[in-house]
């Protein structure tokens, strides 16, 4: 196999200059968040919020309900 003259290129290597990087980074960089993504992590935030007020709830229920015994 005879290798031609001139610019030896692999066909798998890629210039490094600032276009290449540029569009790199549009292609496989961190993507911008879609609507949809958004708001599922607004809803699982609610719904962590929703779990945590309930336990809370709870306990306080649960200590008055031990001191209310306590003072009878």
């Amino acid at each position: 196999m005879v290798k031609e003259k001139g610019r030896q290129w692999d066909g798998k290597s890629r210039p490094s200059d600032d276009t290449y990087r540029k569009r790199w980074n549009e292609i496989f960089g961190e993507k911008e968040k879609t609507l949809h993504e958004e708001l599922m992590e607004g809803f699982k935030k609610e719904q962590e919020e929703l779990k945590d007020e309930e336990e809370n709830t709870r306990e306080h229920a649960s200590h008055s309900s031990q001191q209310e015994a306590r003072d009878e």
